[in-house]
């Protein structure tokens, strides 16, 4: 009776420990391939995110087509790059990466960002940021509905607000491409805010 219990503890414990041996295994959130420094060699994006935490995102250059080997280690890293939740990590165009999140995503208040992340002169910029949101709130009079969005391209300086109904208005200042590792949401425009 005596091994039957220790088999079965033996068991037990190597049971318990394999969603742990699982979870360290898992993929990424999103994985991309793309040619982010220009180069014509393949790099690698890469953002995880465990359920809850920020987003963290990680860049592979001249990666090429092969499996991305474990041991290796990202040329750049923006740990706690959103709070929000992370919808889609995709390329547009050449040497531009887009990263979605979302706050809400789709309830009654809501936020969706996006996020374009380019590579000039050595370093990783934002070069583009774009935000909307529904936000509709309680009063006592009913509910209040806030609509609005705003569009930044760092890169040309072009930038447009909207809210609620409203079309689109260019705001005013000027705009420079902000390094990928001080960004934050201290430094969107204060037009995107609602």
């Amino acid at each position: 009776m005596t091994a039957f219990h220790d088999a079965a503890l033996a068991w037990l414990v190597g049971l318990v420990a394999l969603p742990a041996v699982g979870f360290a295994e898992s993929p990424p959130a999103f994985e991309l391939k793309l040619d982010i420094d220009q180069d014509g060699k393949m790099d690698r994006a890469r953002v995880t995110q465990e359920l809850g935490a920020p987003a963290d995102l990680y860049i592979y250059l001249v990666t090429g087509e092969e499996k991305l080997d474990s041991s290796r280690r990202p040329d750049f890293v923006r740990k706690g790059l959103t709070e929000d939740r992370v919808l889609d990590l995709e390329t547009k165009g050449k040497g531009w990466l887009a990263i979605t999140s979302c706050f809400g995503c789709g309830a009654s208040k809501s936020t969706e960002e996006t996020m374009t992340i380019v590579y000039r002169r050595g370093q990783f910029l934002v070069g583009g940021y774009s935000r909307s949101w529904d936000w509709n709130q309680q009063t006592s009079d009913g509910v209040k509905t806030t609509l609005g969005g705003c569009d930044i391209n760092y890169l040309t300086g072009v930038s447009i607000v909207s809210k609620d109904l409203e079309g689109g208005k260019p705001i005013k200042g000027k705009f420079k491409p902000v390094p990928l590792k001080a960004w934050s949401s201290d430094r969107r425009p204060k037009a995107c805010d609602f």
